[in-house]
């Protein structure tokens, strides 16, 4: 994806050394696209003298939970918004406690 577009990651500052470790973590593994019993799925693997890809296994986890609970950043896709946030009442907050 293409710098600020819809669901890019991007690492602020000028000091790249400030993030360094945070992208060789991302950048640990490479995709192969496998086919096979009539589906295409993306294979992962580690790449050689690098083993640390904590961060990255984070952040997919990451986005797998917010997916889940309905965020979308595709920009080829929205998410309707469809629930309005009710407006509470001093008496019912407090009611509440």
């Amino acid at each position: 994806m293409a710098l600020a577009d819809k669901g890019s990651l991007s690492l602020f500052g000028q000091k790249p050394e400030v993030h360094r470790l945070f992208a060789e973590h991302l950048v640990a593994e490479y995709r192969v696209r496998t086919e096979g019993r009539g589906r295409t799925v993306d294979e992962w693997k580690p790449r050689p003298n690098q083993p640390d890809n904590h961060w990255l296994d984070c952040l997919v986890g990451s986005a797998v939970a917010a997916s889940i609970l309905g965020v979308n950043l595709s920009a080829h896709q929205t998410v309707p918004n469809n629930t309005k946030p009710r407006r509470l009442k001093l008496s019912e907050i407090k009611r509440r406690r």
